[in-house]
């Protein structure tokens, strides 16, 4: 699923219900932002706007850390996470170097 379907199916039908939907929409104002100054990809963007919910303080007050915490995880696992660029160095010894 891509961040915006998330958003749409998951996210804002989960958080209206218990906030109603002008909280609703002032806590997906501030995620966001989030997601826009977010440095990375898609996903890593996704899971700072994730982030930016579960740990707003209305958030939190009402369903407490754990169930906060919870739905972050369930919530960032709806988007795949990009594959990440790896860069291996080595380090090979030319014949005119000298052992150590």
């Amino acid at each position: 699923m891509d961040p915006e379907e998330a958003i749409e199916t998951q996210i804002e039908p989960k958080l209206t219900p218990a906030f109603g939907s002008t909280i609703t929409r002032s806590l997906l104002t501030m995620a966001t932002l989030a997601y826009v100054t977010a440095v990375g990809g898609k996903t890593h963007r996704y899971c700072a706007l994730v982030d930016s919910i579960c740990s707003d303080e209305r958030v939190v007050q009402q369903w407490g850390e754990a169930v906060a915490a919870r739905q972050a995880s369930e919530w960032k696992n709806l988007v795949p996470t990009e594959p990440e660029s790896v860069v291996v160095l080595t380090h090979r010894a030319s014949s005119e170097e000298s052992p150590r």
